[in-house]
């Protein structure tokens, strides 16, 4: 297959600018590491080309020329929705580089939605389910974090730790700018326990922010239980 994409601007953000300005002007200064790059490189017609190792030469992308690759490599009549490591190697194959070609595959594949609907069942490690019964309100808790959210605020909020009760769905929200274990630990303190009680039970998926010593240590204290949600099953943390 041959994709056709036509020579773009280099404008000054792209990964490809200072290369190019090296191998046009040598003479001028630049740092070393752009010196050591260049030396993979070079200029024809026009275009950036890489020496690859095995002597292949790859036409190097900008973002708005390789975003075009990767859709008509994975999408269009020719493409078969290949996997991450499939995709980076087909485009190579086809004579196109950027740096961070596997990673942009990775996203690319994980974002598209035929790949979702038909790729293999995602198997999760078996767990026993824990089974949600609070015949009061107030009594379990689920907990979870949301984000990291961009932009933050403007006082530099970036994620929110919401906390759903179990028998009458109300929610405890607040906004935070960082997930460690001091911050939820603060949360539970003044938005459950000094409201509505020491509960029964806290379920948190295994985040590190949730597990943590210290979590523990609140959890012995205050005499609850620190449930942790079945991996992969949203629904089960409220």
């Amino acid at each position: 297959m041959e994709i056709d994409v036509n020579t773009a601007i280099i404008t000054e953000d792209d990964w490809r600018n200072p290369i190019i300005t090296y191998l046009q002007y040598p003479t001028l200064p630049f740092e070393k590491r752009v010196k050591i790059m260049a030396l993979n490189y070079l200029m024809w017609n026009g275009d950036l080309i890489l020496k690859s190792k095995d002597e292949v030469l790859l036409r190097c992308l900008g973002k708005k020329e390789y975003m075009k690759v990767m859709g008509e490599t994975h999408e269009v009549i020719c493409g078969a929705h290949q996997g991450r490591r499939k995709m980076c190697w087909l485009i190579r194959r086809y004579g196109y580089f950027w740096p961070t070609m596997m990673k942009d595959c990775i996203d690319y594949s994980k974002g598209c939605e035929s790949s979702q609907r038909h790729g293999p069942i995602q198997q999760a490690p078996s767990v026993p389910m824990n089974p949600v019964v609070k015949p009061w309100p107030f009594r379990g808790w689920a907990m979870d974090l949301i984000g990291k959210i961009y932009p933050a605020s403007s006082q530099q909020h970036c994620f929110i730790i919401v906390a759903t009760d179990y028998f009458t769905k109300w929610v405890e929200a607040k906004p935070i700018k960082s997930t460690t274990s001091q911050e939820i630990i603060t949360f539970i303190e003044e938005q459950i326990i000094q409201r509505f009680g020491i509960p029964e039970s806290i379920t948190t998926d295994k985040g590190s922010s949730f597990i943590s010593r210290e979590m523990l240590d609140i959890a012995e204290a205050f005499k609850f239980k620190l449930l942790q949600s079945t991996p992969y099953y949203a629904q089960a943390n409220g």
